[in-house]
């Protein structure tokens, strides 16, 4: 009866912190089982050794691998914050410490809400090796008889827990995290409803960094000559992620490359991605590099990858799986008189490398419309036009309807609707009437609010710039 008190602190404590975790930290776990690396070869335990604090790297890359798994995370934490308040509370009770459960339930806390602030829970792993010494060497000490929980003990812990889960709940960088991290899982399972609903227009004014994922995403719901420019977008730089060699940026253009059907470009990135991490190669780089390679009929490659991946306790099995079914499967071989010295390349001009995909016979939905918004945003119109004409338009999607407008193309051969003719003449009178408050509020949310914009600033370039080196 006397220990039942630390029973339902730890079971209050665990309930907390798994809750709290299966609610805010969901994808931030996911992207961190992703962005793991557990193999059983010699190679990956001496890097792991080779570097300072190995046995909690070990430990936390071990248990990390099975993050990617949905609610693994929360619970797996949950797991272990719990045993850290087990094991020092222990310790304190064998050293005879006047509260040995707040402050056991202080430590445990400290130490969760460290590691959900942190970009791993490698501290969460770290105190669990700690505390399991602290044990240990409690054994050699004399046990202390445990007496029962007062009530203020009680409030203390509970208020501590409670802090804890709202420090978490509530932390602006936290929350700021897992938003990132749920549309980047969105993005990669192409869930585009669920990137949309988390990067809105009103969301992308304290973070244009994300609007890239909206605007890829729009581009297969069919909305972003639609949409585009109701986000506050200012700049041609903030339609991708062009030239940005980060995590983000790698791993973005990783998967816009591959949905657009550039996949040599794609395992350049997944390469990039991967040179972030301490081992040069995470469990989502070896998948992906896996499904790219079967994209492109590399089947030596698939072999080669998954053959790695085989050594991970987490994706084993599906790794001899995908070897059993790649057994001896031939690569597929380049077209008759095909030379690498004459292969297109990808440059950092995305309207470039997009008029090369068609040439190269990779074309997509995506990719056309993409190239028409990157002449909006440089305000190629004359080139616009002509690309516009190539494509074919059950419905024209609004802001290319508002883009032929302001070149002055006939409304009528273009079948441009009425209201958009309406809402141009009604701005164009109050342009002519100086009425630069009406242009504004009529404007808003539209191609015409853009390019007004970029007017004003001069930053319009001439026409289009095909300079494969150059970034528009």
């Amino acid at each position: 009866m006397k220990n039942r008190g630390k029973y339902i602190i730890a079971a209050l404590l665990f309930a907390v912190v798994f809750c709290i975790g299966a609610l805010f930290q969901r994808y931030t776990a996911i992207i961190q089982g992703q962005n793991s690396l557990f193999l059983f070869t010699g190679d990956y335990f001496r890097e792991t050794f080779a570097a300072s604090w190995p046995l909690s790297h070990l430990l936390e890359s071990f248990f990390l691998q099975f993050y990617e798994i949905p609610m693994v995370g929360p619970l797996l934490t949950a797991l272990i914050v719990t045993l850290i308040f087990f094991l020092f509370h222990f310790f304190l009770q064998r050293i005879k410490a006047h509260f040995p459960i707040p402050e056991a339930v202080i430590i445990a806390s400290v130490f969760w809400v460290l590691a959900a602030r942190a970009e791993t829970p490698i501290f969460l792993y770290r105190m669990l090796l700690i505390s399991s010494a602290h044990a240990f060497a409690g054994l050699f000490l004399k046990k202390k008889e445990s007496a029962g929980l007062r009530k203020w003990e009680i409030a203390v812990t509970g208020v501590v827990i409670i802090g804890a889960a709202l420090f978490v709940s509530l932390g602006k960088n936290i929350r700021s995290t897992e938003t990132t991290a749920k549309v980047r899982y969105a993005t990669y399972k192409g869930d585009w409803n669920k990137v949309l609903d988390n990067v809105t227009p009103q969301s992308s004014i304290d973070r244009p960094e994300m609007m890239p994922y909206a605007f890829l995403a729009m581009g297969f719901t069919g909305d972003l000559g639609e949409r585009l420019f109701t986000y506050p977008i200012k700049n041609i730089e903030e339609f991708d992620m062009e030239g940005l060699h980060t995590v983000e940026g790698n791993y973005f253009n990783s998967l816009l490359n591959y949905y657009m059907g550039n996949h040599n470009e794609a395992i350049h990135h997944i390469f990039q991605y991967s040179c972030h991490f301490p081992h040069g190669m995470t469990h989502f780089s070896l998948s992906q590099l896996i499904r790219y390679n079967n994209s492109l009929g590399n089947y030596t490659m698939v072999r080669k990858y998954a053959q790695i991946l085989s050594r991970s306790p987490r994706y084993s099995s599906s790794a001899r799986k995908l070897l059993k079914r790649f057994e001896g499967a031939q690569d597929s071989l380049p077209p008759a008189g095909h030379l690498s010295s004459s292969a297109h390349t990808t440059t950092n001009n995305p309207p470039h490398d997009l008029i090369q995909l068609s040439l190269a016979g990779i074309n997509s939905r995506i990719a056309q419309e993409r190239f028409l918004c990157y002449l909006m945003l440089q305000g190629s119109l004359e080139y616009f036009v002509e690309a516009f004409r190539i494509f074919k338009w059950e419905r024209i999607p609004r802001h290319y309807e508002e883009a032929l407008l302001l070149i002055g193309v006939d409304p009528d051969e273009f079948g441009i609707s009425a209201g958009s003719q309406r809402l141009f003449n009604v701005i164009t009178s109050a342009m002519m009437q100086l009425d630069m408050p009406t242009v504004d509020r009529m404007a808003k949310g539209t191609y015409w609010e853009y390019h007004f914009h970029k007017q004003k600033e001069g930053a319009f370039e001439s026409g289009l710039d095909l300079d494969p080196d150059s970034k528009l």
